[in-house]
Parts: C-alpha cells; structure tokens; sequence
C-alpha cells in the first residue's frame, strides 16, 4: 500500500491501474469512483478493520476496454505494471515486494492502441499559449495586467523601431504521438484560435487555467478535456526543449525561404506539448522527426460555423459522419489515407501551382482506370504505417502489429512496379509527384521483419512462439531440447507402465509440483518402493522419481532459456523497425497521398465530375453544378444541375454580378443550391474534381455562412442574436476574396426590423466588402436592391403551380419570385384543410389591405375593404335579421371541413343554408 500510496502521490489527478498479478487493482477514492463508472464491483481489503480500504479490479487482459471508457468520459489512467517477476523480487536483499512503475499515463490526447482510435482520424493534443492581444481570452486580472503590459512594451517597441511583432492572440501546438504529427501555428485573434480549434477538433487541450472559462464558454459542448500543461509527474520545464524544438522545426522546414522563423510564443507552444506528450510515456522516446508550421493564409478557411452548416465532417441532423461531405468522396482503403483526405478537406489550398499538381494525380488516374483499381486493391493490404511506427519507437507494438507492417511493405514493391509501369506509358515518361512512393521502399526493414517473425505471429510476446527457428541457432537447439524433453516424457510414462503393470499411469504437470507420476489408488500396491510421494489425493496418489527431476529441470531450463532468447531477438526486431521510425513514417506518407489521390479519382469517375480551373481572379462561374451529398442520396440522374456565374469587380465596362438575392418558396432548394457552390469551391481548392460539366473558381480566402437558426442555451442567447452574433463576424471579417452564403437573414425578428437589417446587410456586403455573395431571403422587398446596387442579380427557383398545388423544378432562373407558396409548403407538410383555407383568406385579407392602405405596420386584425369578414351594423333587409342570419351561416360554413363531407351530406347542408338566407326572420334553427 506504501507502493501504491507513492505512485498515487505523483499523479493525483489520475486513476492509478496497480498491476497485481493478473488484475490491476484501485484503492481508496480511484476505486469508489470508478466502480459505478466501470459498472464493476467496489469491495474492500481488511474487511474486518476498522477503517478496511475501498478496492476494485479488472482482468489484465481486458483492460482495453475499461480504458477506453474512462477516457471517454475524459479520465486520466496512470497504468502501473509490475517491472519484475515474484521469483526476481525473492531473490533481490531486503523487501521482497515486487517493484512496480508507472509506464505510460493514458490521457484523451494520448492514446495509442488502435481499439481506443479512430482509424480516420487524428488523435491531436493541443498546447496554447495566449500572446500580447490575448487578454480577452483570461479570466485573471492579473494575467490580463500581464498581457496588457506586454502589449504596451510591444507598442513601445515598434514605436522606436526596435521590432515589428505580428499582433498575435494565440500561439497553438498540436501533436497527434499515434501518428507522429507535430505542427504549429499562430492566431492573430481570438477567432482565429476557434477555426484552428474546429479544424484540429483536439481530444485534450493544454492551456493556462486563467483560459478556461474563455474556452468553455467559446467552444461550448465541444470542449474537449482541459488540463493545464504543467500537471504531470516527470513533466519538464517546457524552457529546456526549445533547441530541440527549434531543431524539429528546421529539419522539418519545407520551402524554408518562404517559412519565417519560429516565433517564441509558438516554440513555447510546442515545447509544452511536447513535455506534456513525452510525460504521458515516462522512459520512452516519441517518433517526431520534424515540427511542422500551418501557415492560415495559404489555405482557405473554414470556420467552425461553416463547417458545422455545409456538414464537412459531420452531419447537423445527428452528427454522423455518413452524410457529411467527407462521407461522399471518402474512397481510400488505408487509414493513413482517411486522415490525410481529413486533413486537406479541413484545409483546403491557395496555391494554384499546388492544387494543379493534385489535379494532375487525379486527372492521370481518372484515365487508368484499370491501373487505379489494381493499386487500390493493393492499398487494402496496407495498414496504419505511421501509428505502427510511433508504436515501435514507443516499445508497445505487438509482434502481429509488426506482421501488419511486414504485409504493408510487402506490398510496396507491387505498388511501384505498377507506377512504373505508369511512366513508360506516358509521353513525357514520367509519374505526377503526387502519385511517387519515392526511393527508399525499406526493403532492408521488410527482410528483417519477413526472415526474423514466424508467418502468424501472436498478439502477446509473453508465451512466446514469435520468432522462427531458422533465424537463430541458440534459439532453435533451445526449443528443440524442450521438444525432445517432451517426447523423453512420454517414453518415461510408456516404460513406466510396462515395467509396473499400471494402465492408467500418467505424466501430468502442474505449477506447484512441476512433473509428477499419477497413479490411482486401487494400483497402489504396484508403485516402487523407490518412487517418492509428492501429494496424495482422494482417489489418487502422485509421486516423482530422480529421473522425472532431472529431466524436468533441462526442460524447463530449456523451455526458460528460449523464451529468453526469443523476447531479446523481438526487442532486437523492434529496435530495427524504432530506428527506422523516420523513413516508415516518410513512405506512409507517400502511400497516404497515393490512397487520396485514387480514391478521387474514383469518385470522379463514378458521378462525373470535371476538374476545375483554378484563377486568381475572383470569380465564380460553374456550369451544371450538383450537390455532393444531396447527389448520392438520390441516386444517378434525379439532381437538377444549375449554373452559377458570380465574379467580384467590373468585365470590361459592365459591373458584373457579384451578389445574388434568391427568393422562392420553401423546399424550393434555395440553401440546396447555396451550400452545393461552397462546397464545389471547397473541392476545387483542395484539388478534387467536382460534380459539374465546367467550372473555373477564382481563389477564396474564407467561406462564411449564415444558414439555420437554433436558440444556444448555454450562452442564453435566442436563435435572432446567435444570427445576428454570426452576421457580426461575416461582416467584420469578410474580404473581397470571400464567399458568404446567407440563408433569410432577420427573419427572427420583427418584421420590418428584419427586413431593415437584412436589407442593410445586403448594400454593406455589396458596397463596403464586394465580394462574392449569395443571399436566400423571402423579403421580396430586397428584389428591389437590383436597380439600386450595379452587382447585384434577383434569381429565383422555379415552381410549377396547378390548381393551387405546387410542385417544385429545383431551378434556378433570373428574376425575383412571384409569391413565397408558403401556404401551398403546409399543404405539402399534411396541415388541416380548414387551417389551410382559413390561412389562405388572411393572406388574402392582408395582401389587399397593404395594397390599399399601406402604412407604417400591418394590422392583421383590420376588415379587408370591400369584403365581409366581420358583422356589419347596418343593412338589416326588408325582413330583419338578415344580418345575424348571415353571421350564422358564415360561422357554419367556417366550421365545416368540405373534405369529411361525403356528396349526399354537402347537398343537404347547401340547401339548409339556402333555406336560411330566404326566410330570414325566423333565423338559422339549431338543427340547422
């Protein structure tokens, strides 16, 4: 308990697993608060003491899935094995108490094993520290002071001429030690830190706790596990890894002219991630051969709104990856591949030079289709090159993980002969570089691992079995004595019985006795005198003689020595592979981008996407564009394609039109036709082919969109400020480079209030931004913006209507709509038919009442002019009464339902009313 009580000591916000022989044990409070959480049994040791100590165990073997379910619910588990065996600890002077350590410490951002992974994803732990123009982001007035000082000190600085600091908020870090990912970047403000965050979507974040709060309250129920970077044992001071952080950064330097210098915000950033990350493995060596930079303003970027609206990653429905955009053009077969296609969807590129590179990749496989399904086919055979990489330099890959590698590079060779193949039949004889595998295909690690493991290796090392004979002859004569000792064993019991007469004679073993003679008790009286008794049983007697001793010593001694020999020849193995870390995780580089690029290409070939052309001018013009998703879901051949044509600025002497106002009418496929051209946008930047017959895209630097409404309860804001708090940032930070999507912005206000601010958003965008937008609204008013605003277009999407039923044609034609259909929507939605027609006579009633009298609000109360819909006061007729009797006979038609009349009944309530308007002072009977 001393032991355990000491580890405790040194990772108290931890759940310490104390390996005790076949269970991992927890005491005291690890233990009463993981019970309910494991749903396992809370017992105690000591039963009978006065204050017995609270215990509970799972089975070493299953502790995968336990762990997984405390990570989850974002515990961090200090795993402590036992370093030595009982018999080891025996031997040692003094206590003989088995010594046991911390190995690794399993945290949300620091997992490994494939069953606690996604295999297409990334596993990112993220370090931030906040710069001079960060203060907004602390909760502590006195890290506030701080940061404000820091911000005057840099004023006065640029002020003299001393430096030119970039204003920075944030610097992040993000490592994934799965897969040997190391990257940072620099955010310029607090809303730059929220993109990078939803892009990196981190399971574990690092930060000062003075930016918990800020962070909580910013990213809402997505907030991942936050800790602060400093609270693990054997955590170094981050100061003392800048040189080798600087060191990762420069060996990993790509265009290193065009990359600036690490700042010190950024390397402090690192360097806490990589304490924190390298503490989670206490005496191990992480795989990261190069750090990374992410520069945002060479990539188009998608803030967490428009990810969440245009369902990059998951679905707004039910948060599914199956309907998302990445689902639908998800073709690899690796998972290197998944998170590399992850990565570029996330980040997509403004390097025309680039993106035509990838477009090349994909327009060489479109073209060799047969080619392309052989290298996929092979691709299958390849596993997560990069995991198992960093899992070997860690010291935890299996011996079957290491025959998942030797297949993954078996099948290397296979895949560079058909590239090469490739190149002969291209004219300028060579391969795109995105399709390259490159030189070095580690040929020397595939024959160590093909002529060191056995061809099914197990997935323990501790029964052995995992090395073949053939490689070491100590190892071979070692097994081969513990086989012959075996076959001894069996001529002993043979020999036995035929000298003694006893049929039933066994050679047995167990852990207590090691090899025994087991003879029954009615043969007793036939045992040597010369046979020692070892147990006696109820219906059985055990014994051993000298020769079963010692020749049970050379087989366990045997069997001893060669597990021994074989777990130094694994370590040795693993070693190869370790230092070979650098180069796998190269090579799995290369076969990710191989796996991206052919599943484009497929993707393309099987819905009929062209590939873009990429301009530096901002314009926007697709033909026959198609919805991703919306496209598979239906099927082949249902989409309606429509062409979209925008561009920012003037074509010769003409403004061109650079912002739509789509009306129409619900369903309609106004947000349809929207989010298709951002996301075909996205696709082109990323270097995809896209669903349409043409399309050439000028670079966009950001896509905003303002689609949906949901009230955010835990910030207490209603659905009109969480669109109104959306529009803010569009406005704030849109550029002419930009495209905005916005769905029928103000509608959750009153009514002329929405439509002003709709209405002034619309000239801002036009007039103080210019760039490209796309405005769906049902304010017909805004129609009027056309003949204001030079660069702006009224479309609409066209409805066919007959005999009050609408049906919708998905196209979108010049011009504002005529009506909204609202009504005809509901039908469609199943509302009542009395409701319907009731709607339909107080749109009848407002729409002429606007008409006539147009004032500063509506009344929906008023009469319609010209109409009877209240009761009048004069009028009576000849008879009198005539008035209450039209009342009455207006108030039974408003309470019928036409459609539940059956014709006979219809008939006969016609002719009760027309019974009561002719004889009108007697009135309306009640059986009437």
């Amino acid at each position: 308990m001393r032991q355990f009580l000491g580890i405790k000591s040194r990772y108290p916000d931890a759940i310490v697993m104390f390996r005790m022989g076949d269970f991992y044990e927890m005491f005291f409070e690890d233990a009463v608060i993981v019970g309910p959480v494991l749903d396992i049994a809370v017992t105690s040791r000591d039963k009978n003491a006065l204050d017995p100590v609270p215990m509970a165990g799972v089975p070493y073997h299953a502790i995968g899935g336990y762990l997984r379910t405390l990570v989850e619910r974002g515990f961090k588990v200090a795993i402590a094995e036992q370093m030595e065996s009982p018999e080891q600890a025996r031997k040692r002077k003094g206590p003989n108490i088995v010594h046991r350590e911390v190995v690794r410490v399993v945290t949300p951002g620091a997992l490994l094993d494939d069953e606690h992974l996604r295999g297409g994803e990334p596993n990112y732990l993220v370090a931030l520290v906040p710069g001079p123009q960060g203060a907004v982001m602390l909760d502590d007035s006195s890290s506030r002071a701080s940061t404000s000082k820091s911000i005057a000190t840099t004023k006065a600085a640029n002020a003299k001429g001393k430096t030119k600091a970039e204003p920075l908020a944030a610097a992040v870090a993000a490592i994934d030690i799965s897969s040997s990912e190391f990257v940072v970047m620099r955010c310029r403000r607090p809303e730059d830190l929220k993109v990078e965050l939803a892009r990196l979507s981190p399971r574990e974040l690092l930060a000062p706790a003075s930016m918990h709060t800020w962070l909580k309250a910013e990213l809402g129920p997505e907030c991942p596990t936050l800790t602060v970077g400093s609270s693990l044992d054997g955590a170094v001071e981050p100061s003392t890894l800048s040189g080798r952080v600087r060191h990762l950064y420069e060996e990993g330097g790509e265009r290193r002219a065009q990359v600036r210098p690490l700042g010190d915000e950024a390397c402090e950033a690192a360097a806490t991630a990589l304490a924190y990350a390298e503490a989670t493995q206490p005496g191990q060596t992480l795989l990261l051969h190069r750090l990374r930079r992410h520069e945002p303003s060479r990539h188009l970027v998608l803030d967490e709104t428009s990810l969440r609206n245009l369902e990059v990653f998951r679905t707004l429905r039910d948060g599914q990856r199956r309907g998302s955009l990445l689902w639908a053009i998800d073709r690899t077969r690796t998972s290197m591949g998944a998170r590399m296609l992850r990565a570029w969807l996330g980040a997509p590129l403004l390097d025309i030079a680039e993106i035509r590179r990838r477009q090349e990749g994909v327009g060489v496989m479109l073209s060799e289709a047969r080619l392309r399904g052989e290298l996929q086919s092979r691709l299958k055979d390849v596993r997560d090159v990069h995991r198992l990489a960093a899992r070997a330099r860690l010291g935890t890959v299996s011996p079957r993980e290491l025959g998942a590698l030797r297949a993954s590079l078996q099948a290397v060779p296979g895949l560079a002969q058909l590239l090469g193949g490739l190149a002969s039949r291209r004219t300028d004889g060579r391969v795109p570089a995105v399709l390259e595998l490159g030189e070095d295909l580690l040929s020397d690690v595939c024959e160590a691992l093909e002529i060191t493991l056995v061809d099914d290796p197990p997935a323990i090392t501790r029964e052995g079995g995992m090395i073949r004979s053939s490689f070491d002859a100590q190892l071979a004569e070692q097994r081969e004595l513990a086989d012959g000792g075996r076959s001894k064993l069996a001529a002993i019991e043979t020999r036995e019985r035929e000298a003694t007469g006893i049929g039933s004679l066994k050679v047995k073993h167990n852990n207590v006795f090691g090899y025994f003679l087991e003879v029954s008790k009615t043969h007793i009286k036939k045992v040597p005198k010369n046979w020692v008794r070892k147990q006696t049983l109820v219906n059985a007697e055990r014994y051993v003689t000298d020769e079963l001793a010692k020749l049970e010593a050379k087989v366990l001694d045997a069997q001893t020595q060669a597990l021994s020999r074989e777990s130094g020849l694994f370590e040795a193995l693993r070693e190869t592979v370790s230092a070979a870390g650098e180069r796998l995780i190269g090579l799995g580089d290369a076969l990710a981008t191989l796996d991206v690029i052919a599943g484009l290409s497929e993707v393309a070939e099987a819905h009929d996407y062209v590939r873009p052309e990429l301009d530096e001018l901002p314009v926007l013009e697709i033909r026959d564009g198609r919805h991703v998703v919306v496209e598979r879901m239906l099927g082949a051949g249902r989409f309606v394609p429509n062409d979209t044509q925008l561009a920012a600025g003037t074509h010769g002497s003409v403004e061109a039109a650079r912002l739509w106002v789509i009306t129409g009418p619900n369903m309609g496929g106004k947000s349809t036709i929207m989010r298709q051209v951002a996301l075909i946008t996205i696709l082109a930047h990323m270097g995809s082919f896209v669903p349409a017959s043409a399309a050439r895209i000028g670079l966009v630097d950001r896509v905003f969109t303002r689609v949906g409404a949901a009230d955010d309860l835990g910030r207490g804001d209603s659905t009109f400020m969480v669109e109104m708090r959306e529009t803010a940032q569009i406005v704030a930070q849109a550029s002419p480079r930009s495209l905005v999507l916005l769905d029928e912005i103000g509608r959750g206000t009153a009514t002329f209030d929405g439509l002003a601010l709709a209405w002034a958003i619309t000239e801002h965008l036009h007039d103080q931004v210019g760039c490209r937008t796309l405005f769906a609204t049902h304010y017909h008013e805004l129609c009027g913006l056309e003949a204001r605003l030079a660069g702006v277009r009224n479309m609409h999407v066209s409805v066919h209507e007959h005999r009050g039923r609408i049906v919708f044609l998905h196209r979108v034609e010049s011009g504002p709509a005529g009506r909204s259909y609202g009504i005809q929507v509901g039908r469609l939605a199943g509302l009542p038919s009395r409701l319907l027609r009731r709607a339909q006579r107080i749109l009848e009633r407002l729409e002429a009442q606007e008409r006539a009298s147009p004032g500063p609000q509506l009344d929906l109360f008023a009469p319609r002019s010209g109409v009877v819909d209240a009761v009048p006061d004069v009028d009576q007729g000849p008879g009198g009464g005539l008035t209450a009797t039209i009342a009455e006979v207006i108030a039974q038609l408003e309470d019928c339902d036409p459609d539940a009349l059956s014709p006979r009944d219809a008939h006969a309530m016609l002719c009760r009313l027309v019974d009561a308007v002719h004889e009108p002072r007697a009135g309306v009977s009640d059986d009437q």
